[in-house]
């Protein structure tokens, strides 16, 4: 900033601060892209003429607007002084406002951080089943579920905003097999889930088992049209030689839809139980398991900013 506390607020100052500068606000709670922008209305701060006079108004509503997104981020103990409403008036200096600058930057940084997250909307059980007769050779079962944004810039304003879609295994049983045993494991134990964020999924929901693979970085912004593994996981609690059966959770989404680099609008979950071939003719117990499988989805808190992302659905 070129301002210093007591002088008067130019235009370039003012501009800078909330929309061309490296970090402004505007990027932030406006459209944005990837992952700048959580959709919000931005109108209290509009760029202005180079020859302009900053009026009170003007400075009220970037203040008013930083607050809020200072208040998503980390609460409203962090928010300038006056919080939502800062009481700015005609003839007034910046020197109250003097960190004004450092927390446009700060918010730019931290933008993907939430303070809280809003009430859990707890999805419907999906059953399926994953019947496999008595047998040697190899088989594969594969369980999809859904979600749809109304547009690639809703999902993208859901996650930048601190969203997560939670995949989450519910319920399995067994016709009492070993081998169906061992698959209640892997599925009700060893896998059962995995959370979707903006960028990162804090790896699987479960524990134990042989993990074959993980990918803890992948989020929705590393979403394709191609699935990505989240988490493969073989049994390491066969009753028999069953241990090279695994499941695997695959994410993808549809691809870039819009012009703002979203990831997607559709993104779908595929649960792969694999039971590789058995040469060994005591170790062909037949498979009857039943899954029960859910998305939970998490919305962002909307205390201090509005749902832009609308209503989600989930098949």
């Amino acid at each position: 900033m070129a301002y210093s506390q007591g002088q008067t607020i130019a235009a370039a100052d003012y501009n800078g601060l909330v929309s061309s500068g490296a970090s402004n606000i505007g990027n932030v709670w406006g459209t944005g892209r990837q992952t700048f922008g959580w959709g919000q209305n931005a109108s209290l701060i509009n760029t202005v003429s180079s020859a302009a006079t900053i009026t009170a108004t003007q400075w009220a509503g970037l203040v008013y607007t930083l607050n809020k997104a200072i208040g998503h981020v980390w609460g409203s103990s962090n928010q300038l002084a006056g919080g939502g409403n800062i009481g700015i008036t005609a003839g007034a200096t910046i020197a109250a406002f003097a960190n004004v600058d450092t927390m446009t930057s700060n918010v730019a940084t931290n933008r993907l951080l939430f303070n809280a997250s809003g009430t859990t909307v707890t999805g419907t059980n999906f059953t399926a089943s994953q019947s496999y007769a008595d047998s040697t050779s190899g088989k594969q079962t594969t369980i999809t579920r859904t979600v749809t944004f109304a547009s690639g810039d809703s999902a993208r304003y859901f996650f930048n905003a601190g969203g997560i879609l939670r995949y989450f295994v519910s319920g399995a049983s067994n016709n009492g097999t070993s081998r169906s045993a061992d698959y209640v494991t892997l599925f009700g134990t060893n896998l059962r889930g995995a959370n979707v964020r903006a960028i990162t999924n804090g790896g699987r929901v479960g524990t134990s088992g042989t993990e074959n693979s993980t990918n803890t970085a992948a989020g929705y912004y590393a979403l394709t049209s191609t699935d990505t593994t989240f988490a493969n996981i073989s049994s390491s609690s066969a009753t028999y030689t069953y241990n090279s059966s695994f499941v695997r959770l695959d994410v993808k989404s549809n691809g870039t839809q819009g012009s703002f680099g979203d990831q997607g609008s559709t993104i779908t979950f595929t649960l792969v139980a694999q039971q590789p071939a058995q040469t060994n003719s005591n170790f062909n117990d037949a498979v009857d398991v039943t899954v029960t499988t859910r998305v939970d989805i998490i919305p962002p808190s909307t205390t201090f900013i509005g749902n832009v992302w609308g209503v989600i659905g989930v098949t």
